[in-house]
């Protein structure tokens, strides 16, 4: 189908344009692969978001996006307008809401946005934000949500009073609002569709192979790329305390991005804070980790890793969400004995670690390939 002619609003709170994170870098996927389909994309962000990390609206590709609108969360603050003290008021009596950002003015700023121009999709990215779209006139716009990851399991990881029956509850409803629901796992698939049938889809994420790299002399023995939230601060902790002094003195582990403020400084460590190519370090590693001990959905820096032919060691988490949870191109333990255990394995034995690449890489183009991907797209969206 020819999507030419079709208007898309694509709500996204942060800068899909930053790829500072993994569900970052998969959005700016998304995007492209959804302009490659004909699609005239307008991208809606949140400003509180933008500030926050310090983007700019203006850092976007117009070769993808049309039009984009950065909304504010509240009035500006000027006491003697009407305005001002009709959301101060409104305030007070509102429910309160979990997602502290989806405000009353948020909300009728999106509202506007869907006056001034009928669009045939409307794409939201994560269920905490279908309030947007709640009561809306939408006039006659097909709904499509993002799930990222299972929202109910997430804020349970840091909140164990939470009432699960309560909020899954509330999960399942706003799903249930959408016409289509993407998954990327296939664990939150099954999930999904035991109570919302075949409406749920399992998009998994995407990459181009970049396996003609993987003979380039090697550097590192480890590598790995994370963000700084709650999850992978965790893990590299549990890592570097409890593993690493495990490993031969001589290993060499590069480690990438804002995660970097939280490991400490190691002899064997390279911390790399911020880098514009990955490509040079993925190249010049033989193993990515994972150890996550938390998080749900499939972690985009495994499938990363292997889009560049590296084997990958980890926990259990690791391969959350993968359709196979053998034969996949990963060893995993949440022992730290058995996980040093397994790197040591790979780095001194050559025919393993030939045999778990092999594994990565065909597990990668069966799973993961960009063209796989923009198929399921377009047949999520032809209904």
């Amino acid at each position: 189908m020819n999507f030419s002619n079709k208007n898309l609003l694509f709500f996204f709170p942060e800068s899909p344009f930053s790829k500072r994170a993994g569900n970052v870098l998969r959005t700016y996927t998304n995007l492209k692969q959804l302009k490659s389909l004909g699609f005239n994309i307008d991208l809606v962000g949140v400003e509180d978001y933008y500030n926050s990390f310090g983007d700019s609206p203006q850092d976007i590709d117009s070769a993808i996006i049309n039009d984009v609108f950065v909304l504010k969360t509240k009035p500006p603050k000027k006491k003697l307008t009407l305005e001002y003290w009709k959301y101060k008021i409104q305030k007070k009596f509102n429910k309160e809401n979990s997602n502290q950002y989806l405000t009353q003015y948020l909300k009728d700023n999106f509202t506007a946005l869907l006056a001034q121009k009928k669009y045939d999709y409307i794409f939201i990215n994560y269920e905490f934000w279908t309030d947007l779209i709640r009561d809306q006139d939408l006039k006659g716009a097909k709904t499509i949500v993002d799930t990222h990851d299972w929202i109910t399991l997430n804020e349970f990881y840091n909140n164990k009073n939470l009432d699960l029956g309560k909020r899954f509850g509330k999960e399942i409803n706003n799903l249930s609002l959408y016409d289509k629901v993407v998954t990327i796992s296939q664990d939150e698939y099954f999930i999904f569709k035991s109570f919302l049938g075949d409406k749920v889809i399992n998009i998994p994420p995407s990459f181009p192979e970049n396996f003609e790299g993987s003979n380039i002399e090697k550097k590192y023995d480890l590598i790995f790329v994370g963000s700084d939230n709650p999850f992978n601060i965790l893990s590299i902790n549990w890592f570097v305390e409890k593993v690493l002094p495990l490993l031969p003195k001589e290993i060499k582990i590069c480690i990438i991005g804002r995660i970097c403020k939280h490991v400490p400084d190691h002899d064997n460590i390279e911390k790399v804070f911020f880098v514009d190519d990955l490509n040079i370090y993925y190249h010049a590693s033989k193993i990515a980790i994972c150890p996550m001990l938390k998080g749900t959905g499939i972690k985009i820096k495994v499938v990363e890793a292997m889009s560049y032919g590296l084997p990958v060691v980890g926990t259990e988490k690791a391969v959350d969400g993968f359709s196979d949870k053998k034969n996949n191109g990963c060893f995993v333990s949440d022992d730290e004995k058995e996980f040093a255990k397994m790197i040591t394995k790979l780095i001194d034995n050559k025919s393993d670690y030939l045999q778990l690449k092999d594994e990565a890489i065909h597990f990668f183009k069966n799973n993961f390939s960009e063209k796989k991907s923009v198929e399921l797209w377009e047949k999520t969206l032809n209904f």
